[in-house]
Order: C-alpha cells, then structure tokens, then sequence
C-alpha cells in the first residue's frame, strides 16, 4: 500500500512532497490542485493514500473528505493542513480520517504518518490529537442530559438531513420557532455548525446513563 495521489493546490508544497518521498517506500502516482480533481483522479488512478490538502479550489479537502465517505470508499485519507478549525477537527474525526498531519511540522512526522495509514494504524499530528481530546472532554457523559425532549427530536431531524423549514412542517410551528430551537441546541451543546450537529447526532442523543 505505497501509491499515493497528492492533492495540493500550491506548486512548490508539491514539489517539496515529491523531493521528500523521493527514494521512500511511497510513490506519487499522481497529483491534483482542487478539490474536483482530486476526486476525478482518485478515481482515474485508484491510489493507496490520498495525501490531501485541507484548503483548496473546487471543492476543500474536507468536501472531497465527505464525499468519499458518503461514496463508501476505501481510500485511505491523510489530510495536510498549515491549520484546522475545531469544527473541521471534530468532523474529520467523526468520519474517521486516517491522518492529519500540519504542514509546519518535522517532514519525518508526515512520513512516519504515511508508515502508519499504510500499516492501517490512525495517525494524528500530536497537537492535533491533544486539542481532540481537549473537545471531547468539553463533552463528557452526562453534559447532553439537559436536552429537552424536543430539543432531542430536532437534533433527529437534523441528523437525518432536515431544513429548517421542513423541520416546521413536521412539528406543526413555525420556521422561526424552529429557528430559536436550534440556536439554545447550539448554545448548549457548544457546537459551530449544522454539519457539526448532524455528525455528532449519535453522541448528543445517547441514552444517558
């Protein structure tokens, strides 16, 4: 499991790329500069890894990320970013990315993160796992007990991919009253955005114990 498709759309962090995996046990086999291409590759070329940029043109690297898991695809993702949001942290972990790595790291971090995916181990820059564990503590057992019942049902809703407005047509209120709904759910639960909310759904609505 060594060939890997490089998509970065900066010509000179995939020069660099190539120089250091040169004489490795990792093959370039190709690259892509957005997010559309990438995908159009990976599916072209049937890689091992898809070392990939979290920040690019057509599409970002999280949108080709979702993409492949709603795809159900086997490609192994390691995801290469100068920074991450702790909304786009939370989500990439939720859809179980193989690795991230950070661009302003050690270069032998990123190869001992590609030795790992291809043994099938999951890879996290350490300051990147370290902030994870940092959220999930923010989400301890029991924080989500203070869901009202239909606050609960509207997180079901969401996770099944609701509007708003079809939200309001289900329960029979009005889409602004859904609307205050859903801001005291974010309030409460911490969370940036719907897609967050959506991801996460399976945790805010566990059976408390």
């Amino acid at each position: 499991m060594n060939r890997i498709l490089l998509a970065d759309d900066h010509p000179m962090i995939r020069t660099a790329l190539e120089v250091l995996l040169r004489d490795t046990e990792f093959e370039i086999v190709g690259t892509a500069g957005s997010g559309e291409a990438a995908l159009a590759e990976a599916e072209r070329l049937k890689p091992d890894i898809l070392l990939l940029d979290l920040q690019m043109p057509g599409g970002t690297g999280m949108d080709v990320l979702r993409r492949l898991r709603a795809e159900k695809s086997l490609l192994k993702v390691v995801l290469l970013t100068a920074a991450i949001d702790d909304s786009s942290l939370l989500e990439a972990k939720a859809l179980r990315v193989e690795g991230m790595a950070l661009k302003n790291s050690d270069p032998a971090f990123l190869l001992d993160c590609l030795q790992s995916v291809r043994e099938g181990r999951i890879w996290y820059d350490a300051e990147l796992a370290e902030r994870a564990r940092q959220l999930a503590r923010k989400f301890r057992p029991g924080r989500f007990e203070m869901l009202a019942p239909r606050e609960r049902q509207l997180i079901g809703f969401v996770r099944r991919g609701l509007r708003n407005r079809e939200i309001a047509e289900q329960l029979g209120v009005t889409e602004g009253t859904v609307k205050v709904y859903m801001h005291a759910i974010f309030e409460k639960l911490g969370v940036s955005t719907r897609t967050e909310l959506a991801i996460r759904a399976d945790e805010f609505l566990a059976d408390r114990s």
